[in-house]
């Protein structure tokens, strides 16, 4: 007979769980609140906006989990990396300036990247570097304390001018991270600038998919885990988890029905992990109290359908006073051949609250100033998507509250963006939570 496994959740790593558990054999049954799957990948009431994604997808060589789970999904071929996409980054009064990517073993390429970005000041560039080679010697080490500091501390200590932390580190913070240079922590910020520049050419590709991650990956999802025979409940509100002194008995729902399994996998929302945990066990175990300890940054993105022939794509950091980053390519979504470009602001509650009118001139006058071919663009189309939770804030000292995705209930796991992987709260990190919960659970088979 199979073992059953409850999975509650049915964002990105509620689906991973489902997918990798069910081609293992495992009988999955899925609950999601919502009409439809997808999570924050669809933001916050999207239901009626097309299919749209609420932030745009942007993947790199290292998201080695997100192309593994499209892979056997079978759209990983509609994910390209191009040579010409770099990130670029768009200086006031300056024309764009993009990040080299040049053809040399590693460490040696990132070196030379570094030391041929205009966007950074030649003096900061050169103090970067002196501390770069000095860490891979070993003299100083990497302080221990990059946790508990900001990454505006850090790279002030390290001779970066204000000017290269307002106009570079910052909007590179936004676009990696998802916050201010002076909120996230220092760790998590040279974390990601190690995955995404500092190691293997490999990892530092770009691609910026032609599809939406409906295509992508929700639709596939649901269509392979109805033909592995998973049960996929929408509209299904769990109200409470049951224990007992030892287990999980079992999950009731709002109807009053109680649904039980061998397995459970919660992959909500932290925030709304709390209310389905009886007192008990908030109290009693540290595990849970750290996890509602985490916060959440917002995301604003502002979608754009332009009258201009389809661009060669483009990722571009923005060091503007609303937006901190955007990506231009072909609308795949319209009969007519154009261009869709997103602008995305992270960490700026304020923003949430401008009316649309004023959000949708600053975005085109920025898509004016960043891309000069695109000048007095005029909007087809546009989608304003407001996200108050789209995901965790990297404070210093939060990667210690991060849950492992074993619970110390040994037929619990939770898996969720913000779970310990080691990653900002990024679809990457979602994925590979989701892995590792089915992982943990084929182990305890063992």
């Amino acid at each position: 007979m199979k073992r059953t496994v409850l999975v509650i959740g049915g964002g990105p790593a509620g689906l991973t769980a489902a997918l990798r558990l069910s081609a293992k054999g495992y009988a999955v049954t899925l609950l999601e609140r919502r009409g439809e799957l997808g999570g924050r990948l669809i933001g916050s009431g999207a239901e009626s906006t097309e299919h749209l994604d609420a932030l745009p997808p942007v993947l790199f060589g290292h998201h080695t989990a997100t192309l593994s789970l499209l892979d056997m999904l079978g759209t990983a071929r509609h994910v390209q990396f191009p040579h010409r996409l770099h990130v670029e980054f768009a200086l006031p009064d300056r024309p764009a300036t993009r990040l080299p990517r040049p053809w040399a073993p590693a460490p040696i390429h990132s070196l030379l990247s570094l030391l041929t970005c205009r966007a950074l000041p030649f003096r900061d560039r050169w103090r970067f570097l002196t501390w770069l080679e000095r860490t891979w010697e070993g003299d100083p080490p990497l302080p221990s304390d990059l946790e508990s500091r900001t990454a505006e501390e850090w790279l002030a200590e390290i001779g970066q001018s204000a000017a290269a932390r307002a106009q570079v580190w910052n909007p590179l913070g936004h676009f990696l991270v998802g916050d201010e240079l002076t909120v996230i922590s220092a760790a998590m910020l040279m974390a990601m600038l190690a995955r995404c520049f500092l190691s293997a050419r490999r990892d530092s590709r770009i691609a910026i998919p032609s599809r939406s991650l409906h295509e992508l990956l929700l639709d596939p999802a649901r269509d392979a885990l109805t033909r592995a025979g998973a049960i996929i409940r929408l509209e299904t509100v769990s109200e409470q988890i049951r224990f007992d002194a030892h287990r999980i008995t079992g999950v009731q729902l709002r109807t009053g029905e109680a649904i039980s399994a061998d397995w459970y996998v919660a992959a909500l929302p932290h925030r709304s992990l709390g209310p389905l945990l009886p007192e008990r066990v908030l109290t009693r175990f540290s595990y849970f109290q750290h996890v509602t300890k985490l916060a959440d940054s917002p995301a604003l993105a502002v979608h754009l359908w332009l009258e201009h022939p389809p661009p060669t794509p483009r990722l571009m950091l923005l060091a503007g006073e609303t937006f901190h980053w955007l990506i231009c390519r072909a609308d795949q979504q319209t009969e007519r051949p154009g261009t869709l470009v997103s602008l995305v602001a992270t960490g700026r509650p304020e923003l949430l609250e401008r009316p649309d009118l004023e959000l949708l001139d600053a975005a085109l006058a920025e898509v004016g100033r960043a891309v000069p071919t695109l000048s007095a663009p005029k909007a087809q189309i546009h989608r304003i998507m407001r996200e108050p939770h789209a995901f965790l804030t990297a404070l210093p000292g939060t990667s210690a509250r991060r849950p492992l995705q074993q619970s110390p209930f040994p037929n619990l796991f939770l898996a969720g963006d913000w779970t310990d992987t080691g990653l900002p709260a990024t679809l990457e990190s979602a994925i590979l939570s989701g892995d590792l919960c089915a992982k943990a659970i084929a182990a305890r088979e063992k």
